[in-house]
């Protein structure tokens, strides 16, 4: 009977215990290059913030790690630097149209990349481009990063943003409907 219980304790405080996150400060600052020009676009633009239709911590990139900030958070300042970086002049209020995003997905792996061991994240963005009272324009945003493992997950997470703003700023037919 004691050995039982003694079983029954054990399982139940491996089981309930709190996990550990390693957290990170990723402290995100867009520095692509893009080439692409919104400094032309004939609507007045506001980004709004991005939603995280994940469960769980907010601040979960992926697994075991926590941002120093919410994961939406860190999309929102991307897409606002990436837009601005064009040139783009974004409004807080009364806007013509506004980009709406919602954290679909964020996962993390470790891949073999030409004999180095590296991380991947993959995070899944949905966002839409909303005015006139309608979705004018929508797509899923898919940011990889993928880094040797040495680099860390923070780099990983540099890397998948400024993906993600590359595939927005340079979708032909988003660029349209600003135009």
């Amino acid at each position: 009977m004691k050995l039982r219980y003694l079983l029954i304790t054990v399982f139940s405080l491996g089981c309930f215990s709190p996990i550990s996150a390693e957290e990170l400060v990723v402290n995100y600052s867009y520095n692509g290059s893009h080439n692409t020009d919104f400094s032309n676009i004939s609507v007045s633009l506001k980004i709004e913030d991005v939603l995280d239709d994940r469960d769980g911590e907010p601040r979960q990139i992926a697994d075991e790690y926590l941002a120093e900030i919410p994961l939406s958070e860190m999309i929102h300042i991307a897409l606002v630097q990436g837009l601005e970086h064009g040139g783009a002049e974004l409004v807080v209020s009364d806007q013509d149209m506004q980009i709406q995003g919602r954290i679909v997905s964020s996962e993390l792996r470790t891949v073999d990349r030409a004999g180095v061991e590296s991380l991947q994240l993959t995070i899944r963005t949905h966002v839409a481009l909303q005015g006139r009272g309608r979705t004018i324009w929508e797509t899923t945003l898919f940011g990889r990063g993928t880094v040797p493992a040495q680099e860390g997950v923070g780099a990983a997470v540099v890397g998948s943003l400024d993906r993600m703003v590359r595939e927005l700023v340079n979708d032909d037919y988003f660029i349209i409907e600003l135009q």
